[in-house]
């Protein structure tokens, strides 16, 4: 059921995944989902949570497939940008992670989702800053990802510019300040 849910949002957003939705995409009767998920709200959050696990799953693989090694700036914004948003991310994830992060104000149980995906982001950029001798500031990690977040956001509403290219742009003038040589 929870796969069934993520696949909805990321086909229609959180609007989709509505319980009737959900049991006809897995092919349960309707009870069962009002039996597992006592809410909307639940069912949202399961399935954001398990998009967010395919993402830190992703997020993670690319970090550790990222050599150590010294990185100018330009480096550095290439690699924060291949690990935190990568070439084969679809625009239905991005768009799906964006969202969630917006409903989490509206939506209580979407912040602790919201949270810990953030808790694990920072220490993937922590682990990118130090496998490229920078200093990984827990600050300064906050204002990057804000940075990479509203490039992202940015590169969502046109279609001439890609998400993963946006960020690296973004970074390319701050990388040095924020998270400069060791």
């Amino acid at each position: 059921m929870i796969e069934a849910a993520g696949e909805l949002l990321l086909e229609g957003g959180f609007d989709a995944v509505r319980h009737r939705a959900v049991a006809e995409r897995a092919q349960l009767p309707l009870a069962s989902t009002t039996y597992y998920f006592g809410s909307l709200d639940d069912l949202m959050a399961e399935a954001a949570a398990n998009l967010c696990a395919h993402d830190e799953t992703a997020v993670f693989a690319r970090c550790n497939a990222l050599p150590r090694r010294h990185r100018g700036s330009t480096a550095t914004a290439g690699a924060l940008a291949d690990v935190f948003v990568g070439s084969d991310t679809t625009l239905q994830r991005l768009s799906a992670r964006y969202e969630m992060i917006a409903l989490a104000a509206r939506h209580p149980l979407l912040r602790d989702v919201v949270a810990a995906r953030g808790q694990s982001l920072a220490f993937h950029h922590c682990e990118v800053l130090v496998k490229s001798h920078r200093v990984a500031d827990p600050v300064h990690i906050a204002q990057l990802i804000g940075i990479e977040d509203g490039a992202i956001v940015g590169a969502l509403a046109q279609t001439a510019v890609r998400p993963i290219d946006a960020v690296r742009d973004a970074l390319l003038d701050v990388v040095d300040v924020l998270a400069p040589r060791e």
